[in-house]
């Protein structure tokens, strides 16, 4: 054990996930909460009894987006490896109070964890470049100023929300970013998924590049849905349910492919439900929001996946699109436009689709479909063997690692 790392995320205790589920009035973050775990397990593959997670539950609040107006205290082991003394930090979840209230227990926990001393160089790990957690650093410092601090960006904050925003929610989602820039100076290392994001975040601390973690194959994939269309040919989407992430596009793809016995299956939520549910066309079957592991499961057994979003709108170049990743490491063709945070290593394992038209889309899915059952097993074969070798878990925890102790 090298280090004594705290990891301060916004994750689901694995524990606990189900039971949050039933509390939740709006959709999970699968992809923040998979990534996290990855990042988490992969540093435990390296240098075990290295991680204490402080994790900040990613609910929304109480009334709207949430049954419970507090989030009660709760205290996991998240290995099986070691004894590790992880929390979900008990607070508020009112809306607007939790905004100014929560930090206080977080900084309470926070001095706890800075005493202990045993010899090991402490590092604090960021989620997300939350205000919050940035502030958080701030204070770490001023109690240790050794304290090594490293912010993992996925997303950067002013493109955050799925949803387009306005009035005073688009206020303050600007004077949070605002904030958030003024509190980078803390941070010594930074990790983000794509190189244009330290441009954009004028960074001008060391950083490092990881475009994502690909889902470990042994991750478990849920069987239920996806048997009823075991031995069907099918193109998958699952995702966001948002126009500006292409699924208006994809629909209309769909109508210019004749095949009757080819089906499209949505998976996701978002803002374009009801015009999917109210589609004419009966090869078209929406299942709403599914468990990530029946999602996994889905990917698994289809003939082409999908990722619809374009390379017209900003964020395209301020991030990778973790569905890709999780996409290629399914072992199955994938169609996907050229987005400038993909890069180039990733060319030979995604089809790329040339143009934004809906007839170019449909034009390159078919163009799969046509290739033999043997040519898509090898495609997807490949395309898996390069995720699952070069971004699993423990090799890209390992990168983090180095590059920490540079």
């Amino acid at each position: 054990m090298r280090y004594d790392i705290l990891f301060l995320g916004r994750l689901f205790p694995r524990q606990l996930e189900s039971e949050i589920k039933t509390k939740m009035k709006t959709g999970m973050q699968d992809a923040a909460n998979a990534l996290q775990w990855n990042i988490i397990d992969g540093l435990d593959a390296n240098d075990p009894g290295t991680v204490t997670i402080l994790d900040y539950l990613p609910v929304d609040s109480y009334p709207s987006g949430y049954t419970d107006r507090r989030i009660e205290e709760y205290r996991f082991c998240h290995t099986s490896q070691y004894e590790s003394d992880d929390k979900v930090v008990g607070c508020t979840n009112l809306t607007v109070v939790k905004q100014f209230a929560d930090y206080r227990p977080f900084a309470r926990e926070l001095k706890n964890w800075v005493r202990k001393k045993d010899g090991r160089r402490k590092i604090i790990i960021l989620y997300t470049a939350l205000p919050m957690f940035l502030s958080l650093a701030k204070y770490a410092k001023s109690l240790d100023r050794d304290i090594l601090t490293c912010c993992v960006i996925a997303d950067l904050p002013e493109f955050s929300s799925a949803i387009e925003l306005h009035g005073i929610r688009r206020l303050y989602n600007i004077y949070q970013t605002r904030k958030t820039a003024a509190l980078y100076g803390y941070i010594d290392r930074f990790v983000l998924l794509t190189d244009s994001m330290a441009q954009r975040l004028n960074i001008r601390a060391p950083y490092m590049v990881m475009e994502g973690i690909a889902p470990d194959d042994s991750e478990p994939a849920a069987s239920g849905i996806a048997e009823k269309y075991s031995g069907e040919k099918y193109v998958l989407y699952t995702g966001t349910l948002n126009y500006s992430f292409g699924i208006g596009t994809l629909l209309e793809a769909f109508s210019y492919i004749p095949d009757e016995s080819l089906k499209l299956i949505i998976c996701g939520f978002g803002e374009a439900e009801a015009a999917i549910s109210e589609m004419n066309d009966s090869r078209v079957i929406f299942l709403g929001r599914v468990d990530r592991k029946e999602a996994l499961a889905l990917q698994r057994g289809a003939s082409v996946l999908v990722n619809p979003r374009q390379n017209n709108e900003e964020f395209t170049r301020y991030s990778f699109p973790s569905k890709t990743m999780e996409y290629l490491a399914s072992g199955v063709p994938v169609v996907a436009y050229r987005l400038d945070g993909i890069p180039s290593e990733y060319d030979r394992y995604i089809n790329y689709v040339p143009d934004d038209s809906p007839q170019a889309l449909a034009g390159v899915i078919t163009d799969v479909l046509n290739r033999s059952a043997e040519e898509r097993r090898l495609e997807g074969a490949c395309a898996k063997r390069f995720v699952l070798g070069e971004k699993n878990r423990v090799r890209q925890a390992k990168r983090i690692l180095d590059f920490l102790s540079e």
